[in-house]
Protein backbone atom coordinates (compact mmCIF):
# COMPACT_ATOMS: atom_id res chain seq x y z
CA UNK A 1 0.00 0.00 0.00
CA UNK A 2 1.33 3.48 -1.02
CA UNK A 3 2.00 6.07 1.67
CA UNK A 4 -0.70 8.43 0.48
CA UNK A 5 -2.91 5.48 0.30
CA UNK A 6 -2.29 4.79 4.13
CA UNK A 7 -2.23 8.78 4.59
CA UNK A 8 -5.88 8.61 3.40
CA UNK A 9 -7.06 5.54 4.93
CA UNK A 10 -9.05 7.98 7.74
CA UNK A 11 -10.94 8.87 4.64
CA UNK A 12 -12.24 5.11 4.13
CA UNK A 13 -13.47 5.44 7.90
CA UNK A 14 -15.13 8.58 7.75
CA UNK A 15 -17.38 6.66 4.74
CA UNK A 16 -18.21 3.80 6.71
CA UNK A 17 -18.99 6.04 10.36
CA UNK A 18 -21.52 8.26 7.67
CA UNK A 19 -23.05 4.92 5.97
CA UNK A 20 -24.28 3.57 9.32
CA UNK A 21 -25.51 7.01 10.64
CA UNK A 22 -27.84 6.85 7.42
CA UNK A 23 -28.96 3.42 8.69
CA UNK A 24 -29.53 4.62 11.95
CA UNK A 25 -30.89 7.85 10.60
CA UNK A 26 -33.92 5.56 8.11
CA UNK A 27 -34.15 3.25 11.07
CA UNK A 28 -35.08 6.21 13.58
CA UNK A 29 -37.05 7.67 10.52
CA UNK A 30 -39.17 4.34 10.33
CA UNK A 31 -39.69 4.07 14.73
CA UNK A 32 -39.24 6.97 15.88
CA UNK A 33 -39.95 9.81 13.43
CA UNK A 34 -40.65 12.25 16.46
CA UNK A 35 -36.44 12.82 16.51
CA UNK A 36 -36.38 14.43 13.14
CA UNK A 37 -38.21 17.37 15.30
CA UNK A 38 -36.46 19.46 18.46
CA UNK A 39 -39.39 18.63 20.95
CA UNK A 40 -42.60 17.19 20.72
CA UNK A 41 -44.12 20.50 20.61
CA UNK A 42 -44.43 23.94 21.19
CA UNK A 43 -43.29 24.93 24.91
CA UNK A 44 -42.71 21.13 25.37
CA UNK A 45 -39.47 20.23 26.83
CA UNK A 46 -37.11 17.69 24.36
CA UNK A 47 -37.06 14.25 24.81
CA UNK A 48 -33.60 12.87 25.27
CA UNK A 49 -32.48 12.19 21.41
CA UNK A 50 -34.04 15.39 20.49
CA UNK A 51 -31.48 17.61 22.24
CA UNK A 52 -28.29 19.43 20.34
CA UNK A 53 -25.48 17.10 19.75
CA UNK A 54 -27.43 13.56 21.34
CA UNK A 55 -29.81 14.12 18.25
CA UNK A 56 -27.01 13.36 15.87
CA UNK A 57 -28.46 10.11 15.81
CA UNK A 58 -30.66 10.80 13.00
CA UNK A 59 -28.44 13.15 11.09
CA UNK A 60 -28.40 10.78 7.88
CA UNK A 61 -28.94 13.81 5.66
CA UNK A 62 -25.63 15.50 7.19
CA UNK A 63 -23.93 12.08 5.88
CA UNK A 64 -25.02 12.16 2.91
CA UNK A 65 -23.25 15.47 2.37
CA UNK A 66 -20.29 13.98 3.61
CA UNK A 67 -20.61 11.27 1.20
CA UNK A 68 -20.12 14.16 -1.18
CA UNK A 69 -17.06 15.44 -0.34
CA UNK A 70 -15.49 12.25 0.46
CA UNK A 71 -16.52 12.07 -3.78
CA UNK A 72 -14.73 15.39 -4.25
CA UNK A 73 -11.89 14.40 -2.21
CA UNK A 74 -11.26 10.54 -3.46
CA UNK A 75 -11.78 11.19 -6.69
CA UNK A 76 -9.71 14.35 -7.27
CA UNK A 77 -6.58 13.99 -5.08
CA UNK A 78 -5.20 11.62 -7.89
CA UNK A 79 -4.67 13.68 -11.05
CA UNK A 80 -4.13 17.20 -8.60
CA UNK A 81 -1.08 15.20 -7.09
CA UNK A 82 0.25 14.43 -10.25
CA UNK A 83 -0.64 17.95 -11.60
CA UNK A 84 1.24 18.96 -8.38
CA UNK A 85 4.65 17.33 -9.45
CA UNK A 86 4.16 18.34 -12.86
CA UNK A 87 3.31 15.26 -14.32
CA UNK A 88 0.18 17.24 -16.49
CA UNK A 89 0.29 14.16 -18.80
CA UNK A 90 -0.45 11.85 -15.81
CA UNK A 91 -3.03 14.02 -14.38
CA UNK A 92 -5.10 13.97 -17.61
CA UNK A 93 -4.61 10.05 -18.07
CA UNK A 94 -5.84 9.59 -14.57
CA UNK A 95 -8.34 11.83 -14.62
CA UNK A 96 -10.00 9.74 -18.39
CA UNK A 97 -9.60 6.72 -16.84
CA UNK A 98 -11.60 7.42 -13.49
CA UNK A 99 -14.26 8.94 -15.80
CA UNK A 100 -14.89 6.41 -17.93
CA UNK A 101 -13.99 3.56 -15.23
CA UNK A 102 -16.69 5.45 -12.56
CA UNK A 103 -19.89 4.88 -14.25
CA UNK A 104 -19.68 1.45 -14.44
CA UNK A 105 -18.40 0.91 -11.23
CA UNK A 106 -21.39 2.71 -10.26
CA UNK A 107 -24.06 1.99 -12.81
CA UNK A 108 -23.66 -1.81 -12.26
CA UNK A 109 -23.75 -2.45 -8.58
CA UNK A 110 -26.91 -0.24 -8.18
CA UNK A 111 -28.96 -1.61 -11.13
CA UNK A 112 -28.03 -5.17 -9.48
CA UNK A 113 -29.28 -4.17 -6.29
CA UNK A 114 -32.72 -2.91 -7.89
CA UNK A 115 -32.76 -6.16 -9.12
CA UNK A 116 -32.50 -7.90 -6.12
CA UNK A 117 -35.23 -5.53 -4.52
CA UNK A 118 -37.10 -6.63 -7.74
CA UNK A 119 -37.01 -9.70 -7.14
CA UNK A 120 -38.28 -9.58 -3.50
CA UNK A 121 -40.84 -7.32 -3.83
CA UNK A 122 -42.20 -9.92 -6.41
CA UNK A 123 -42.20 -13.09 -4.41
CA UNK A 124 -43.93 -11.36 -1.78
CA UNK A 125 -41.35 -10.22 0.89
CA UNK A 126 -41.98 -6.61 0.89
CA UNK A 127 -46.01 -7.44 2.13
CA UNK A 128 -45.92 -7.13 5.80
CA UNK A 129 -44.49 -3.88 4.96
CA UNK A 130 -47.70 -2.64 3.85
CA UNK A 131 -49.59 -3.77 7.10
CA UNK A 132 -46.73 -2.00 9.60
CA UNK A 133 -47.51 1.14 11.91
CA UNK A 134 -44.51 2.99 10.36
CA UNK A 135 -45.10 5.28 7.56
CA UNK A 136 -41.67 5.11 5.96
CA UNK A 137 -41.68 1.37 6.02
CA UNK A 138 -45.25 1.53 5.11
CA UNK A 139 -44.61 3.70 1.98
CA UNK A 140 -41.86 0.80 0.88
CA UNK A 141 -44.21 -1.49 0.03
CA UNK A 142 -44.32 -2.97 -3.23
CA UNK A 143 -46.70 -5.97 -4.31
CA UNK A 144 -45.92 -8.61 -6.48
CA UNK A 145 -46.48 -7.68 -10.34
CA UNK A 146 -49.91 -9.57 -11.79
CA UNK A 147 -47.81 -10.83 -14.73
CA UNK A 148 -44.10 -11.58 -15.61
CA UNK A 149 -44.21 -8.53 -18.44
CA UNK A 150 -45.66 -6.60 -15.61
CA UNK A 151 -42.43 -7.52 -13.85
CA UNK A 152 -40.01 -6.53 -15.92
CA UNK A 153 -41.75 -3.95 -17.55
CA UNK A 154 -41.93 -2.62 -14.13
CA UNK A 155 -38.03 -3.73 -13.70
CA UNK A 156 -37.05 -1.43 -16.62
CA UNK A 157 -38.52 1.63 -15.65
CA UNK A 158 -37.25 1.60 -12.03
CA UNK A 159 -33.45 1.00 -14.01
CA UNK A 160 -34.14 3.92 -16.19
CA UNK A 161 -35.52 5.95 -13.39
CA UNK A 162 -32.44 5.84 -10.90
CA UNK A 163 -31.35 7.62 -13.25
CA UNK A 164 -33.18 9.96 -14.56
CA UNK A 165 -36.43 10.47 -12.45
CA UNK A 166 -33.98 11.44 -9.27
CA UNK A 167 -36.54 8.58 -7.02
CA UNK A 168 -36.66 4.98 -7.76
CA UNK A 169 -40.05 4.64 -5.75
CA UNK A 170 -40.57 1.42 -7.09
CA UNK A 171 -38.33 -0.58 -5.01
CA UNK A 172 -35.71 1.76 -3.63
CA UNK A 173 -36.44 5.24 -2.64
CA UNK A 174 -33.21 5.69 -1.15
CA UNK A 175 -31.08 5.34 -4.39
CA UNK A 176 -32.48 8.81 -5.14
CA UNK A 177 -28.83 10.41 -4.29
CA UNK A 178 -27.06 8.00 -6.88
CA UNK A 179 -27.91 9.80 -10.23
CA UNK A 180 -26.42 13.53 -7.62
CA UNK A 181 -23.00 11.27 -6.92
CA UNK A 182 -22.68 10.19 -10.76
CA UNK A 183 -23.07 13.94 -11.82
CA UNK A 184 -21.08 14.69 -8.98
CA UNK A 185 -18.27 12.67 -10.05
CA UNK A 186 -18.47 14.34 -13.42
CA UNK A 187 -18.08 17.72 -11.65
CA UNK A 188 -15.50 16.22 -10.52
CA UNK A 189 -13.20 15.29 -13.81
CA UNK A 190 -14.52 18.33 -15.19
CA UNK A 191 -13.12 21.28 -12.95
CA UNK A 192 -9.72 18.65 -12.80
CA UNK A 193 -9.58 18.87 -16.43
CA UNK A 194 -10.15 22.42 -16.57
CA UNK A 195 -8.07 23.52 -13.59
CA UNK A 196 -5.09 20.96 -14.21
CA UNK A 197 -2.55 23.45 -15.80
CA UNK A 198 -3.34 26.50 -13.34
CA UNK A 199 -1.40 27.27 -10.54
CA UNK A 200 -2.66 26.24 -6.94
CA UNK A 201 -3.73 29.73 -5.74
CA UNK A 202 -5.79 30.12 -9.08
CA UNK A 203 -7.07 26.53 -8.86
CA UNK A 204 -8.14 27.17 -4.82
CA UNK A 205 -10.30 30.21 -6.20
CA UNK A 206 -12.28 28.24 -8.74
CA UNK A 207 -12.90 25.67 -6.33
CA UNK A 208 -14.09 28.58 -4.12
CA UNK A 209 -16.10 29.62 -7.11
CA UNK A 210 -17.67 26.57 -7.57
CA UNK A 211 -18.59 26.54 -3.79
CA UNK A 212 -20.64 30.04 -4.51
CA UNK A 213 -22.07 29.25 -7.50
CA UNK A 214 -23.43 26.13 -5.65
CA UNK A 215 -24.72 28.02 -2.82
CA UNK A 216 -26.45 30.48 -5.10
CA UNK A 217 -28.29 27.76 -6.99
CA UNK A 218 -30.45 25.94 -4.17
CA UNK A 219 -31.47 23.06 -6.17
CA UNK A 220 -27.99 21.91 -7.28
CA UNK A 221 -26.19 23.14 -3.47
CA UNK A 222 -26.17 19.86 -1.58
CA UNK A 223 -24.06 18.55 -4.76
CA UNK A 224 -21.45 21.76 -6.36
CA UNK A 225 -21.50 22.48 -2.66
CA UNK A 226 -20.03 19.50 -1.33
CA UNK A 227 -18.10 18.70 -4.27
CA UNK A 228 -16.33 21.74 -4.09
CA UNK A 229 -15.51 20.76 -0.55
CA UNK A 230 -13.93 17.78 -1.14
CA UNK A 231 -11.62 18.95 -4.06
CA UNK A 232 -10.41 21.76 -1.91
CA UNK A 233 -9.76 19.37 0.38
CA UNK A 234 -7.64 17.16 -1.81
CA UNK A 235 -5.24 19.92 -2.96
CA UNK A 236 -4.93 21.45 0.85
CA UNK A 237 -3.74 17.17 1.44
CA UNK A 238 -1.77 17.42 -1.83
CA UNK A 239 0.03 20.43 -0.88
CA UNK A 240 0.28 19.68 3.10
CA UNK A 241 -0.04 16.11 3.20
CA UNK A 242 0.59 14.66 6.84
CA UNK A 243 2.09 18.33 7.99
CA UNK A 244 -1.75 19.18 8.05
CA UNK A 245 -2.05 18.10 11.30
CA UNK A 246 0.50 20.20 12.35
CA UNK A 247 -0.78 23.09 11.18
CA UNK A 248 -3.39 24.63 14.07
CA UNK A 249 -3.08 24.31 17.98
CA UNK A 250 -4.86 20.78 19.19
CA UNK A 251 -7.94 23.11 19.66
CA UNK A 252 -8.52 24.49 16.83
CA UNK A 253 -10.10 20.94 15.25
CA UNK A 254 -11.65 20.05 18.00
CA UNK A 255 -13.66 23.60 17.71
CA UNK A 256 -14.46 22.50 14.15
CA UNK A 257 -15.55 19.09 15.04
CA UNK A 258 -17.98 20.30 17.89
CA UNK A 259 -19.04 23.15 15.39
CA UNK A 260 -19.63 20.47 12.82
CA UNK A 261 -21.85 18.92 15.26
CA UNK A 262 -23.66 21.67 16.09
CA UNK A 263 -24.40 22.47 12.60
CA UNK A 264 -25.55 19.04 12.03
CA UNK A 265 -28.22 19.42 14.70
CA UNK A 266 -30.49 21.37 12.77
CA UNK A 267 -33.66 19.27 12.65
CA UNK A 268 -35.78 17.96 9.89
CA UNK A 269 -39.15 18.85 11.03
CA UNK A 270 -40.54 21.76 13.16
CA UNK A 271 -37.13 24.06 13.69
CA UNK A 272 -39.88 26.76 15.28
CA UNK A 273 -40.59 24.17 18.04
CA UNK A 274 -37.02 25.05 19.93
CA UNK A 275 -35.30 28.39 20.45
CA UNK A 276 -32.08 27.38 19.15
CA UNK A 277 -33.12 25.75 15.90
CA UNK A 278 -35.38 28.68 15.22
CA UNK A 279 -32.58 30.93 15.43
CA UNK A 280 -30.76 28.80 13.03
CA UNK A 281 -33.62 28.99 10.55
CA UNK A 282 -33.88 32.98 10.20
CA UNK A 283 -30.09 33.09 10.15
CA UNK A 284 -30.09 30.59 7.13
CA UNK A 285 -33.02 31.89 5.64
CA UNK A 286 -31.64 35.59 5.69
CA UNK A 287 -28.33 34.22 3.63
CA UNK A 288 -29.98 31.47 1.02
CA UNK A 289 -31.45 31.78 -1.85
CA UNK A 290 -35.30 32.12 -1.96
CA UNK A 291 -37.01 28.57 -1.29
CA UNK A 292 -33.93 27.35 -0.79
CA UNK A 293 -33.85 24.03 1.39
CA UNK A 294 -32.47 25.00 4.90
CA UNK A 295 -31.67 21.72 5.97
CA UNK A 296 -29.26 20.85 3.25
CA UNK A 297 -27.19 24.30 4.20
CA UNK A 298 -26.95 23.48 7.52
CA UNK A 299 -26.04 19.66 6.99
CA UNK A 300 -23.34 20.84 4.32
CA UNK A 301 -21.92 23.20 6.36
CA UNK A 302 -22.32 20.77 9.58
CA UNK A 303 -20.28 18.47 7.06
CA UNK A 304 -17.92 20.93 6.31
CA UNK A 305 -16.65 21.30 9.37
CA UNK A 306 -16.27 17.77 10.66
CA UNK A 307 -14.13 16.84 7.52
CA UNK A 308 -12.21 19.53 8.24
CA UNK A 309 -11.72 19.06 11.84
CA UNK A 310 -10.71 15.87 11.14
CA UNK A 311 -8.62 16.90 8.72
CA UNK A 312 -6.32 18.92 10.87
CA UNK A 313 -6.29 16.40 13.88
CA UNK A 314 -4.16 13.46 14.14
CA UNK A 315 -6.35 11.89 17.03
CA UNK A 316 -9.47 12.13 14.73
CA UNK A 317 -7.23 10.68 11.68
CA UNK A 318 -5.78 8.06 13.84
CA UNK A 319 -9.51 7.10 15.26
CA UNK A 320 -10.80 6.54 11.74
CA UNK A 321 -7.68 4.67 10.63
CA UNK A 322 -8.30 1.81 12.69
CA UNK A 323 -9.53 -1.65 11.37
CA UNK A 324 -13.20 -1.18 12.44
CA UNK A 325 -13.77 1.82 11.27
CA UNK A 326 -12.02 0.76 7.58
CA UNK A 327 -13.94 -2.49 7.59
CA UNK A 328 -16.85 0.07 7.48
CA UNK A 329 -15.79 1.84 5.28
CA UNK A 330 -15.05 -1.14 3.31
CA UNK A 331 -18.44 -2.27 3.50
CA UNK A 332 -19.87 1.12 3.02
CA UNK A 333 -21.39 0.73 -0.71
CA UNK A 334 -23.18 -2.28 -0.05
CA UNK A 335 -24.56 -1.21 3.18
CA UNK A 336 -26.00 1.75 1.69
CA UNK A 337 -27.48 -0.23 -1.74
CA UNK A 338 -28.85 -3.11 0.71
CA UNK A 339 -29.86 -1.58 3.97
CA UNK A 340 -33.28 -0.44 2.43
CA UNK A 341 -33.96 -4.11 1.31
CA UNK A 342 -33.55 -5.31 4.69
CA UNK A 343 -35.18 -2.78 6.51
CA UNK A 344 -38.44 -3.71 4.62
CA UNK A 345 -37.66 -7.57 4.77
CA UNK A 346 -35.67 -9.07 7.87
CA UNK A 347 -36.13 -5.93 10.26
CA UNK A 348 -39.46 -5.53 9.56
CA UNK A 349 -40.45 -9.34 9.36
CA UNK A 350 -38.98 -9.57 13.25
CA UNK A 351 -40.50 -6.20 14.70
CA UNK A 352 -44.12 -7.40 13.34
CA UNK A 353 -43.95 -10.93 13.73
CA UNK A 354 -45.51 -10.71 17.43
CA UNK A 355 -48.49 -9.50 15.92
CA UNK A 356 -48.84 -11.83 13.53
CA UNK A 357 -48.14 -14.90 15.51
CA UNK A 358 -50.87 -13.11 18.40
CA UNK A 359 -53.17 -10.89 16.63
CA UNK A 360 -55.93 -8.57 17.80
CA UNK A 361 -59.38 -8.91 16.60
CA UNK A 362 -62.05 -5.90 16.92
CA UNK A 363 -65.56 -6.53 17.33
CA UNK A 364 -66.51 -7.58 14.35
CA UNK A 365 -63.90 -10.60 14.38
CA UNK A 366 -61.41 -8.86 12.05
CA UNK A 367 -57.68 -8.59 12.28
CA UNK A 368 -56.84 -5.16 13.88
CA UNK A 369 -54.42 -3.07 10.89
CA UNK A 370 -51.79 -1.79 10.79
CA UNK A 371 -50.05 -3.93 13.26
CA UNK A 372 -48.64 -3.27 16.20
CA UNK A 373 -44.52 -3.42 16.79
CA UNK A 374 -43.46 -5.28 19.49
CA UNK A 375 -42.12 -4.25 23.19
CA UNK A 376 -38.91 -2.16 23.57
CA UNK A 377 -36.58 -5.17 23.80
CA UNK A 378 -37.96 -6.78 20.97
CA UNK A 379 -37.31 -4.06 18.44
CA UNK A 380 -34.12 -3.76 20.47
CA UNK A 381 -33.43 -7.07 19.39
CA UNK A 382 -34.46 -7.08 15.73
CA UNK A 383 -32.35 -4.46 15.42
CA UNK A 384 -29.37 -6.26 16.56
CA UNK A 385 -30.11 -8.66 14.13
CA UNK A 386 -31.27 -6.58 11.00
CA UNK A 387 -27.19 -5.34 11.33
CA UNK A 388 -25.51 -8.58 11.50
CA UNK A 389 -27.15 -9.42 8.85
CA UNK A 390 -26.37 -6.29 6.56
CA UNK A 391 -23.44 -6.03 7.44
CA UNK A 392 -22.64 -10.04 6.80
CA UNK A 393 -24.09 -9.16 3.24
CA UNK A 394 -22.20 -6.27 2.91
CA UNK A 395 -18.94 -8.33 3.64
CA UNK A 396 -20.49 -10.95 1.51
CA UNK A 397 -20.54 -8.33 -1.67
CA UNK A 398 -17.25 -7.07 -1.31
CA UNK A 399 -15.59 -10.72 -1.18
CA UNK A 400 -17.48 -11.85 -4.46
CA UNK A 401 -19.86 -9.26 -6.07
CA UNK A 402 -17.13 -5.94 -5.92
CA UNK A 403 -14.18 -8.18 -7.44
CA UNK A 404 -16.58 -9.15 -10.86
CA UNK A 405 -17.45 -5.92 -11.70
CA UNK A 406 -14.60 -4.63 -11.44
CA UNK A 407 -13.64 -7.05 -13.89
CA UNK A 408 -16.32 -6.04 -16.24
CA UNK A 409 -15.29 -2.75 -16.00
CA UNK A 410 -12.25 -3.40 -16.86
CA UNK A 411 -13.00 -5.39 -19.30
CA UNK A 412 -15.08 -3.18 -21.03
CA UNK A 413 -12.88 0.18 -20.59
CA UNK A 414 -10.49 -2.42 -22.58
CA UNK A 415 -12.73 -2.30 -25.01
CA UNK A 416 -12.79 1.11 -25.24
CA UNK A 417 -9.63 2.47 -24.60
CA UNK A 418 -7.06 3.53 -27.83
CA UNK A 419 -4.38 0.56 -28.94
CA UNK A 420 -1.32 1.26 -26.47
CA UNK A 421 -3.65 2.84 -23.23
CA UNK A 422 -3.98 0.59 -20.44
CA UNK A 423 -6.59 0.70 -17.59
CA UNK A 424 -4.70 0.98 -14.15
CA UNK A 425 -7.38 -0.75 -12.41
CA UNK A 426 -7.94 2.12 -9.51
CA UNK A 427 -10.08 1.73 -6.67
CA UNK A 428 -13.75 3.22 -6.78
CA UNK A 429 -15.85 3.79 -4.73
CA UNK A 430 -19.46 5.06 -4.83
CA UNK A 431 -19.37 7.15 -1.54
CA UNK A 432 -16.25 8.32 -1.85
Amino acid sequence: MSAQARDANWIDGLRGMASLFVVIGHLCTSFAPHLHAPAPGLGVPPTLFQQPFLRLCVSGRTAVALFFIITGYVNSIGPLSKANAGNYEGAFASTARSALARTGRLILPVALATVISWALANVGAYSMAEFADSTWIKQGHHPPAATWFDAFLSLTKAEIGTWTEVWNENYDGTQWTLVLFLEGSMLVYLTILSTTLVTPKARKIIFVAVYVYGWLSAKTAIKTMNISIGMLLADLHVHHSKHATQLFPGIVPIIFITLGALFACFPQDGPELAHWSEQMRKFMFAITPFEADLRRYWDSIGATFLIFGIFFSSPARRILSSPVFNFLGRVSFPVYLLHNQLIKTVLTWLVYFPAVWNPQFDKQGKIVLPYKRGNDLSVFAAAIIFFYVLYKLAWYWTIYIDPAIARIVRWGCGLAYREGVSDKGEKLNLLG
